[in-house]
């Protein structure tokens, strides 16, 4: 009884902003990495071909003009990071956290949230599958595409996964009375801060890129 009543909510400051940085990390380091690579490799990107040599005058522009908008995109990419940690991230540690309070667990009932959680978000992450393609009403996509589907819930498991194990460990360090944990500030910052520098990154390998190439 002592270990349920020194619980916190998982909806409490401190997870929450925990599950909400970890998403923002994530896409941030995501979409650098991507960027990154069509620039190393810019023939397998999504818009080679033998018209993408030239460059219309406002699409040179266009870097520059977009330094404008990335506050307001990490804004509101943090506000959809919010929503999808809502809806995916506190219902997995949720679930783990129910798992791993099971009894007849002993000794392993203190570290058996954290290994609950890749198959709590494997679970949370099939049932998101099956709502995006049931619910718009487009229930043949499972047959039709069902390599495709396998994807997305791969995908979505490896997103939820690691920002539920983080939401976990905060939800223990508040229940423990640990001073607070500095690191969702971090990832919720730097996820943020991570366009503008992923943007400065992209420039520099763009330039040397170039440089090489001529």
């Amino acid at each position: 009884m002592k270990q349920e009543t020194a619980r916190y909510s998982l909806w409490s400051p401190p997870t929450f902003v925990t599950a909400t940085g970890a998403l923002v990390a994530e896409a941030t380091f995501a979409a650098a990495l991507f960027v990154l690579w069509t620039l190393v490799y810019p023939d397998a990107g999504p818009g080679s071909g033998s018209g993408s040599d030239s460059l219309d005058p406002s699409e040179e522009d266009s870097g520059a003009f977009g330094i404008l908008f990335l506050p307001f995109f990490a804004a509101a990419w943090t506000l959809v990071a919010a929503f999808l940690a809502a809806a995916l991230v506190v219902p997995t540690a949720a679930l783990a956290r129910w798992a791993g309070s099971r009894p007849g667990l002993g000794g392993a009932r203190r570290w058996a949230p954290t290994a609950a959680a890749p198959v709590a978000a494997a679970a949370v992450a099939a049932a998101a599958v099956l709502a995006a393609v049931l619910i718009p009403g487009h229930a043949d996509a499972l047959t039709r595409h069902p390599v495709t589907c396998l994807w997305w819930w791969l995908g979505v498991t490896a997103a939820v996964a690691p920002a539920a194990l983080l939401t976990l460990v905060t939800d223990r360090r508040a229940a423990s009375g640990r001073r607070p944990w500095r690191l969702p500030l971090w990832l919720l910052g730097g996820g943020c801060g991570g366009p503008l520098i992923a943007f400065v990154l992209v420039i520099v390998v763009g330039m040397v890129v170039n440089l090489v190439n001529d």
